[in-house]
């Protein structure tokens, strides 16, 4: 939990430093799900890697930053899954320039009452600690601020009583047009600097339209 509030507090204060470079995107995929896969043995939930044998994709990206994000989406796909479940992660290339990495489970889904509420801080996907005993509210709201600050898109799909299925769009390597905000482009000056990150992140939304 402190870990999880102070990273929350750094990237809202923009003291978070990308160190970006070329990630081979299967690689990274399949540590995550190796790391995830005792946590849904207990309950005998499967997680299926229809990724990682995959070819190679190469991201413009923060390797860290992108591991942590994924260990949260698998993890939440467990914790929240019924007994006996699975959870599959697939990726594809949705839009030029972009990779699409998704994580499906077999859990209740989030009612549509609560689907504007979900990377709100504190906001849990299930109340009732019998479903998922574990868990903050934090790890999505800082996994939306990590994949924005690396120029990407985080959403979910899903449909109660059949499961719901999380994704990070993220560029690839290749990716010319893309600008994602780091050390590097500091000038010293906090209020530049802050205008220029929003200028970028704007400047990115509007490329992808």
């Amino acid at each position: 939990l402190v870990n999880e509030i102070l990273d929350l507090a750094r990237v809202e204060a923009d003291q978070i430093d990308l160190s970006l470079s070329d990630v081979e995107a299967k690689t990274v995929v399949a540590d995550c799900v190796g790391l995830i896969t005792s946590l849904g043995e207990l309950r005998e939930i499967r997680t299926i890697d229809q990724f990682s044998n995959g070819p190679s994709i190469l991201l413009l990206t923060d390797q860290a930053r992108l591991k942590q994000v994924l260990i949260n989406l698998l993890s939440n796909a467990v914790k929240f899954n019924k007994n006996g479940g699975t959870v599959v992660i697939e990726g594809n290339e949705v839009i030029s320039g972009f990779l699409r990495i998704s994580v499906t489970d077999t859990g209740k889904g989030i009612h549509e009452d609560d689907r504007s509420s979900v990377f709100h801080l504190f906001h849990r996907l299930d109340v009732d600690p019998m479903v998922a005993p574990e868990g903050t509210g934090i790890g999505l709201t800082v996994s939306k601020l990590l994949v924005e600050r690396m120029a990407g898109r985080i959403g979910f799909e899903s449909e109660v009583g059949i499961g719901s299925t999380f994704w990070i769009d993220l560029p690839l390597a290749s990716n010319e047009d893309v600008l994602i905000w780091s050390d590097a482009m500091r000038v010293g000056v906090d209020a530049i600097d802050k205008d220029h990150q929003v200028l970028i992140s704007l400047l990115n939304r509007i490329m992808r339209r």
